[in-house]
């Protein structure tokens, strides 16, 4: 089987869309349909996965969860309303409000990292977790001791980190080799994902690796607060919220 089509990659406003049904694979408790291309965002990078509707003109299929595996794009969840076949034509509608949470709270991620390079910091990115329950960035590097000098960190970073949600910059992407990537960058991950489309997120001329969605102008992240600056398990941990 080719490999899905990621459209959400190339359009990441995308809420709605068309495509056509490859496979229906029923499980024990749970039924999987595969189509050509999607724009339903699979779980990763940090990033919840999608929710929404696929409709044919007989059918209604209510999306609970997507994965990626080996190419493929997997969306997992129960038809309300008769049941599809290969083949069929059908609608795609992604949940608005969930899809523009988590794009809000992803490009609220990179905005952390934006601050920590404007601000010349010499850590380096590790994991993020944009999830609504508690996002954060980590890094690899050292903290002020003095804890009077951690909080004007914090303080430094949460106004940097502001100056750029309102500078209303505009989101852009570009798909590059990994080899253009390196000149492109500040660091790039060693564990790029090999069977997706070599793309960075671009704020003005701050460049990341990056292959989930998010907001179309940094105003529509909103007012950004760092809610902890400490360590956890030997790393950086800055925790952020969105007000």
């Amino acid at each position: 089987m080719e490999p899905t089509k990621l459209i959400y990659m190339e359009d990441m406003q995308a809420l709605s869309g068309m495509a056509h049904v490859l496979e229906i694979i029923s499980e024990v408790d749970k039924i999987c349909v595969v189509l050509d291309q999607t724009i339903f965002y699979p779980q990763g990078g940090g990033q919840p996965y999608d929710l929404g509707i696929i409709k044919s003109e007989n059918a209604t299929f209510q999306v609970v969860e997507v994965r990626f595996i080996d190419g493929i794009v997997k969306h997992f969840g129960t038809f309300l309303e008769g049941e599809f076949t290969v083949g069929d034509q059908v609608n795609l509608q992604v949940d608005g409000d969930r899809r523009k949470l988590h794009a809000r709270l992803h490009s609220g991620g990179h905005i952390v990292d934006m601050a920590v390079t404007s601000l010349d910091l010499d850590w380096i990115p590790g994991k993020g977790y944009h999830f609504p329950d508690g996002p954060y960035v980590e890094y690899e590097g050292n903290l002020p001791e003095d804890l009077e000098q951690r909080e004007q960190l914090r303080k430094n970073l949460e106004q940097k980190m502001n100056e750029f949600v309102s500078s209303g910059i505009t989101t852009q992407i570009k798909f590059v080799t990994k080899d253009e990537m390196k000149d492109l960058v500040r660091h790039v991950p060693a564990n790029l994902p090999e069977n997706k489309p070599s793309r960075i997120v671009l704020y003005g001329d701050f460049a990341v690796p990056c292959g989930g969605t998010h907001v179309a102008n940094l105003s529509d992240i909103g007012v950004m607060s760092i809610k902890k600056l400490g360590i956890k398990n030997g790393n950086i941990k800055v925790s952020y919220i969105l007000n």
